[in-house]
């Protein structure tokens, strides 16, 4: 039996949207009878789900899906036209919410602001018409090279007023990982900050783009939102030009792409909202895998908000009067979700841009509070990173009603930190696992169930996922096996960029029939838990592993941090377990250690999984949303090549751990 740490209280039991659906449509049983009911009639559900949701149809769909084409190629809300800027912000103005608050803001120097829905309409439909007086028609690719704040917000929502597709471009990337993008994607614009400050230092954006560009040909417009320390830079009153700010009529602008400023397209004549098909484009997400370029994947104006608009009502149980902060980058998939997702609330979102523990650890927690912010996501790294940083931290921040979290598997250690130290014990905490291809999640916490640490609920309401082994069969209760999903879900990825073959053979070519996720999953009652990619599964002697129950096991030793699982090649068992851990503060892993660190490990696992090796690195490789690359330290100790480093925000730990094999 499952240890639950936390049980549902009457907020959501009895006055939560789960529970609010349950008694409209006579579901009796709560979540588990909803959820086994939306898996077994998928279109049963997202009938029911999409006004509750609020997404407003200007013409209705003729029906639910088609699915005459197989899961791969499903159409969702066929015959139907919409615009998601219609259900996320003017239907709320048109019921007299205007004034109502849409996105806080605060950026690393302290400077703040607020944006209403109306000015959030206003701004967004007035950049539409900018963009249209460049060139920009329906189906055009922009794309948003910017950090976190009120341009990328805007822009999200300008993009999808004109019916143009918005290309998300993580805010660390350099120059070649964004050049290989735009020129995947055709983009036509691309919308950068002159710069960005993080840990008090300013980084150059601008001219990373400008690099970009001298290979991505495509783009024949680079629009900049100007740099101007102290000011509000989301007023267009106070984007005046500053020196090096050009437009498309003056004649000093630099080789390559016609430049202009951000506050011309702000001060255009607004556009009008356009109809669009249901399955019309509204988001190419680029996702990377271990090889090969970047895959586009790509994201509708129907099933692009009605995915995010569930997971946001009934999972993260997001009101009107909530305010929501998901630490992320406008480049990754939670940013577009939470936009989408709160505002089909109602609700209020908050963009924070800069570092999270600048200048102190502290800084985290006085947003929280200074923001009144109710539900708040992170990725479990953030959690590790904090919980190792500063004993002395903040109570809990006193709004908060709900925790969060993707990106990654948590250890038992980290989730325990997260609930009790950082939530006070009294928020639920709301797994989600998906991805950029998912358009959201297929598995999720929900807040009327009890929950025992890293659990999961199960699959997202609307998606029938199963767990299977590698003869297609569900393994015993508690082993591991692959994630799949037996049909196609409303924000599964309409396909891939220009790239049809390579989406067929990506995710249905090992399992015809079957979406082939690649997380690594087991079932212990009700509940479900991840525990890794199926990429970074560790085989020894004839046994799959998951790193994370070898992570979790290391990190329980007191002197270590964090730490990272992968399998060696080895010329008997087929693999040996490595583990890479880093110190805990003021703490040093020498050889004693590592040899307790490898007995733990025996302790928790069995003799069989005892690791071959223990290295002690100063950090592992992690993208900027939280995720432990760990193939890239298998990569290390293989020689092999690494594959795509685009997403690698701390690109000099790798010098680290290779001086670390060879020292230790």
């Amino acid at each position: 039996m499952n240890a639950y740490v936390w049980d549902p209280t009457p907020e959501f039991t009895e006055h939560g949207n789960i529970a609010a659906f349950c008694r409209r449509h006579g579901i009796d049983g709560g979540y588990r009878a909803l959820q086994a009911r939306s898996a077994a009639d998928p279109p049963w559900f997202w009938e029911r789900a999409l006004p509750d949701i609020g997404i407003v149809w200007h013409t209705p769909p003729t029906r639910v899906c088609d699915d005459t084409g197989g899961i791969a190629f499903t159409r969702w809300f066929p015959g139907g036209r919409t615009n998601l800027v219609d259900s996320c912000l003017h239907r709320h103005r048109r019921q007299g919410r205007g004034q109502a608050p849409a996105l806080r803001w605060e950026r690393e120097d302290g400077s703040r602001g607020v944006l209403t829905y109306d000015e959030v309409a206003a701004r967004s439909a007035r950049v539409a018409g900018g963009l249209r007086a460049l060139g920009v028609v329906e189906g055009d690719r922009v794309a948003g090279y910017l950090p976190p704040g009120p341009e990328a917000f805007v822009l999200l929502f300008a993009c999808a007023h004109l019916g143009a597709v918005l290309v998300p471009l993580f805010s660390g990337f350099g120059a070649e990982a964004i050049a290989v993008r735009l020129v995947d994607a055709g983009a036509k614009v691309l919308v950068t900050a002159a710069a960005v400050t993080r840990h008090g230092r300013r980084h150059d954006m601008e001219t990373v783009a400008r690099t970009a560009l001298e290979k991505a040909t495509c783009v024949r417009r680079l629009v900049v939102v100007p740099e101007e320390p102290g000011a509000p830079r989301d007023s267009a009153e106070s984007w005046p030009s500053r020196a090096g700010d050009v437009s498309q009529d003056e004649p000093t602008a630099p080789p390559g792409p016609t430049t202009t400023s951000w506050h011309r397209l702000a001060d255009a004549e607004p556009a009008e909202t356009v109809s669009l098909p249901a399955d019309a484009p509204f988001l190419l997400l680029h996702t990377s895998g271990t090889t090969g370029r970047p895959k586009g994947a790509i994201h509708t104006h129907g099933g692009f908000p009605a995915q995010v608009g569930s997971e946001t009502r009934y999972n993260l149980d997001l009101r009107p009067d909530d305010v929501a902060c998901w630490v992320t980058d406008p480049g990754w998939i939670m940013f577009p979700l939470v936009a989408a997702g709160a505002t089909l609330a109602g609700a209020s979102v908050l963009a924070y841009e800069g570092a999270i523990d600048h200048p102190d650890v502290t800084r985290l927690w006085r947003l929280l509070d200074d923001h009144r912010v109710t539900v708040f996501g992170s990725s479990p790294s953030l959690s590790r990173m904090l919980m190792g940083r500063d004993p002395q931290h903040p109570a809990a921040p006193s709004r908060l009603r709900l925790l969060a979290s993707t990106g990654e598997p948590w250890t038992e250690a980290a989730w325990r930190w997260y609930f009790a130290d950082f939530g006070g014990k009294r928020c639920p905490v709301i797994n989600i696992c998906g991805g950029t291809e998912v358009g959201g999640s297929l598995l999720a916490s929900a807040p009327t169930l009890p929950q025992s640490p890293c659990g999961f609920s199960g699959p997202c309401l609307g998606v029938d996922a199963a767990i299977e082994d590698d003869q297609g069969a569900e393994p015993p209760e508690g082993q591991v096996g692959e994630l799949v999903v037996r049909r196609s879900w409303p924000g599964m990825t309409r396909g891939l960029w220009r790239a049809r073959e390579r989406f067929a053979h990506t995710y249905f070519g090992r399992r015809p029939g079957r979406w082939s996720h690649g997380d690594l999953v087991s079932r212990t009652g009700e509940e479900w838990f991840v525990h890794g990619r199926l990429d970074d599964v560790i085989k020894l002697a004839g046994k799959r592993l998951g790193p994370a129950e070898v992570e979790d096991a290391v990190v329980g030793d007191p002197a270590v941090a964090e730490a990272a699982a992968v399998g060696i090649p080895h010329p008997v068992k087929g693999e040996a377990l490595w583990c890479f851990a880093v110190p805990a503060a003021g703490r040093t892993l020498g050889a004693p250690e590592a040899e307790r660190i490898r007995a733990r490990v025996a302790d928790a696992l069995g003799a069989a999984f005892r690791p071959g090796r223990v290295v002690a690195v100063p950090e592992l490789p992690r993208t900027r949303n939280g995720k432990v690359m760990r193939r890239l330290i298998r990569s290390l100790v293989t020689g092999e090549a690494p594959g795509d480093l685009s997403t690698l925000v701390n690109p000099a730990c790798l010098d680290a751990i290779r001086t670390a094999l060879q020292d230790q």
